[in-house]
């Protein structure tokens, strides 16, 4: 049986283990009908630097454009937060020792606003509101000294009200 299971596979076998002929193909296209025409090299001084006359834009486009803007605007004025970045210097179960931390932070850095948060079940204390984070990670250098475990946190900091 395994016999007649070889001399009947065997010449499949060797039909497909024969070797493909490479086929070489030139790729051969006319592409001049779809070449572009330069026009030819013209003088600089013959070609008029400024236009004589303003152009005038046709459609009503540019007011749709400012109404839409117009509504962005107001939007993002409505908005009393943006991206920035606070450093945490305290994160704890301990309701106490946030206190203490808040309070010695408060004599320290008597300036810069000091925010105690308590998001169950931990307290943090996270300190600045910092617009750009190489600013804040200057001053995390400096508390880096008093707190050796603070970090720098990306958080939605308030816009402070410029007088327009």
């Amino acid at each position: 049986m395994y016999s007649y299971r070889l001399i009947l596979f065997s010449p499949i076998l060797l039909l497909a283990c024969k070797a493909s002929k490479p086929v070489n193909r030139s790729y051969d296209e006319d592409l001049s009908l779809y070449r572009i025409e330069l026009p030819k090299v013209i003088d600089e001084a013959s070609v008029p630097k400024t236009l004589k006359e303003p152009v005038e834009l046709y459609g009503h486009i540019t007011e749709e454009i400012d109404s839409i803007s117009n509504l962005i605007v107001a939007q993002n004025k409505k908005l009393n937060v943006r991206d920035g970045f606070v450093i945490q210097v305290y994160s704890n179960v301990n309701r106490d020792e946030a206190l203490d931390i808040h309070n010695y932070c408060q004599d320290v850095f008597p300036d810069v606003p000091i925010n105690l948060t308590y998001n169950q079940p931990n307290y943090r204390i996270k300190i600045g509101a910092f617009h750009e984070k190489l600013i804040a990670t200057r001053f995390l250098n400096v508390i880096k000294k008093i707190f050796p475990k603070s970090i720098v946190i990306a958080e939605k900091i308030p816009i402070i009200a410029l007088d327009e």
